[in-house]
């Protein structure tokens, strides 16, 4: 099966032209990777105290590694959604004895572990509204602290701008980074691998089990991971594979391992999704949207057993 050379798209999902590229890839420009990083870098120089959201996976670690280059005050914030895997915590607490920076843990848990809940009963991605929640606390946060600027291991697969305008303004640190250049950043800088769980994801639980919920695997999902691949952030010939959906033994691998730092309830809520796809039920209603991604005794659980 011929696929788009630069986005990775099949011929199944896209029409693919004599030079080997897909439609949306013919009009679409290459993005300036090296322009991105210059502004990047600018605006990690300009900042006096920075809030950094950490959440133990590759990108977010890249961004601590790139910031701690630039800014001499750093504050890395996880946002405790119940969601991550112990490992991603494990990371996290590495991370902080590396780079010496002040890290706190910080989040909602039940409300997070109730949209889990709530999103993936019906089908639905949870991904969009946890980002949104995430971002809401950032801010919060970062007024508290006074930081004049949030960092995210965010990339920009669409469009240039590196910045995302706020109260204060959020900074997408991965711009113009590939995925072999942030891999580069973290064991330099930090001294750590990070592997993927499944898919695109190297922290979240949650991810792969509603990606496995997800009624076409070449529906919107693959949409955004050629776009990324389109802007050069991960390699073409990955789009497919990490477009697919992961299988019960995966899933249930994952259960294993993550189980016993999970809230009750999330364990409960992805053992009935693990059920339902073995089951050959009905997942629900079909996914209404594209899929992306203060202090609790939950968060002082998941530090807990990180630094453990």
């Amino acid at each position: 099966m011929r696929k788009c050379v630069r986005c990775g798209l099949p011929e199944t999902h896209a029409r693919i032209g004599p030079d080997g590229l897909c439609t949306t890839c013919r009009r679409t420009p290459p993005p300036d990777h090296r322009a991105m990083k210059r502004r990047v870098e600018r605006a990690l120089r300009n900042a006096e105290r920075v809030l950094l959201a950490l959440s133990g996976g590759l990108d977010s670690l890249a961004a601590l590694a790139l910031t701690v280059r630039h800014v001499d005050e750093v504050v890395a914030v996880t946002v405790d959604t119940g969601s991550l895997h112990p490992e991603a915590w494990r990371r996290c607490a590495l991370a902080r004895r590396v780079t010496e920076v002040e890290w706190t843990v910080a989040g909602d848990t039940d409300n997070f572990v109730r949209l889990f809940r709530d999103r993936l009963r019906r089908n639905l991605s949870p991904c969009g509204p946890c980002s949104r929640m995430i971002r809401r606390r950032l801010r919060k946060l970062a007024r508290e602290t006074d930081a004049d600027l949030i960092v995210t291991g965010h990339e920009l697969p669409h469009g240039d701008r590196v910045l995302m305008p706020g109260d204060p303004p959020i900074l997408r640190a991965m711009c113009g980074r590939t995925e072999r250049e942030r891999r580069e950043l973290v064991r330099e800088e930090l001294g750590i691998d990070v592997p993927k769980l499944a898919g695109y994801t190297s922290n979240c639980v949650v991810l792969p089990f509603a990606t496995a919920l997800h009624p076409d695997p070449y529906g919107p999902e693959l949409e955004r991971l050629a776009a990324m691949a389109r802007y050069g952030y991960i390699d073409p010939e990955d789009v497919t594979r990490i477009a697919e959906p992961p299988t019960p033994d995966l899933l249930r691998r994952l259960l294993g391992e993550a189980g016993p730092w999970l809230p009750p309830e999330l364990k409960r809520t992805l053992e009935e999704v693990l059920n339902r796809l073995t089951s050959g039920s009905d997942p629900g209603p079909g996914n209404g949207e594209p899929r992306t991604s203060e202090p609790s005794s939950d968060a002082s659980r998941g530090r807990s057993k990180a630094a453990g």
